[in-house]
């Protein structure tokens, strides 16, 4: 099996590639410079590509060509546009039966073109034009749960918000919001990003410092979400959050905008919109253990939805029809 992911999906692709050596063969194709290859398992084979990682570079092509070629691995897995792209194009020419994985809603039209498509949420899914010449099959990413410690609460409500530091996310809406609230509050937004100059200023501005913290990258998001009252998710367009699914796994409670897969994952009362936040925040806060009973009750069956080897076998089911087709 070869995996190539580029971009946006690589948390995902490095992941699964070191779940699925766990029991197959799995050669990972990787960019030069690869930031994370020193974090896949000793079991994957790692090829570096040395060509310019661009999309129209014809040494990329012939280079990925010749890998392939050479590994002659029964399945191609690739994530997102840009590496699907790479390997439709030169797998014309080989053969071999090749998954692309569809990691949002935007339009991609690669994904049109393949005869096997997977996609991390539903919303993803039916973002692919069916033409009928395949399949397209909902896989959600998983979560590989860890250990935390026992929660260190305080008696001030405490809010985490994770995720890059883009205008996608909302964390200026979300700023702009928690300033409205009339109770002691801490807000945390976790992540780095190019947002980061202008969210700060945002905090000056709204006299916030010392209630809304950037603490940065860290790698402790398990146990922060454990230590919060809730975490909330304001984005403007996503998939199905990686950061919902890990609430599931850590968090006591969530809120999350009505994105991608939400509606669909958690029930009304713990969605919310940018309109609303601090509103629903405030319902939120006032009404807490009713709210965490709430969501408790959709935890577990949601874990062992989005638990990673669930994920991977998922995926393992998929590679046997593709195989069999």
């Amino acid at each position: 099996m070869a995996s190539a992911g580029f971009g946006g999906a690589e948390k995902v692709f490095l992941e699964l590639s070191n779940g699925l050596a766990e029991r197959h063969d799995v050669t990972a194709l990787v960019v030069r410079n690869c930031r994370y290859r020193s974090m896949f398992s000793p079991r994957v084979t790692i090829v570096e590509l040395q060509s310019n990682p661009t999309s129209n570079n014809p040494l990329l092509h012939f280079e990925l060509y010749k890998v392939i070629k050479r590994e002659q691995p029964d399945i191609i897995h690739s994530h997102a546009a840009k590496g699907s792209m790479l390997v439709h194009r030169v797998n014309r020419f080989l053969g071999i039966p090749h998954l692309g994985t569809k990691h949002n809603d935007r339009k991609g039209r690669i994904f049109n073109r393949l005869k096997w498509v997977s996609a991390v949420s539903h919303k993803g899914c039916r973002s692919v034009e069916s033409t009928g010449h395949g399949t397209v099959k909902v896989i959600f990413n998983g979560v590989q749960a860890e250990e935390t410690g026992e929660p260190q609460k305080s008696d001030t409500f405490s809010m985490l918000a994770v995720g890059r530091l883009d205008k996608i996310k909302g964390f200026d809406i979300l700023i702009r919001q928690v300033a409205q609230l009339d109770f002691p509050f801490l807000l945390q937004i976790v992540g780095e990003g190019p947002e980061e100059d202008s969210l700060r200023k945002l905090i000056d501005e709204l006299g916030l410092k010392g209630k809304v913290l950037l603490p940065g990258f860290r790698k402790d998001i398990p146990q922060l979400m454990h230590n919060s009252d809730v975490v909330i998710l304001s984005s403007h367009r996503e998939g199905c959050p990686k950061v919902l699914l890990e609430s599931f796994f850590y968090a006591p409670l969530v809120l999350a905008t009505r994105v991608g897969d939400v509606p669909e994952l958690l029930p009304q009362e713990l969605q919310t919109s940018c309109e609303t936040m601090a509103a629903d925040i405030s319902r939120i806060q006032s009404g807490y253990e009713d709210a965490r009973k709430v969501f408790e009750a959709i935890r577990e069956e949601r874990k062992a939805t989005f638990s990673f080897d669930a994920v991977v076998a998922e995926y393992e089911r998929y590679y046997k029809d593709i195989l069999s087709a």
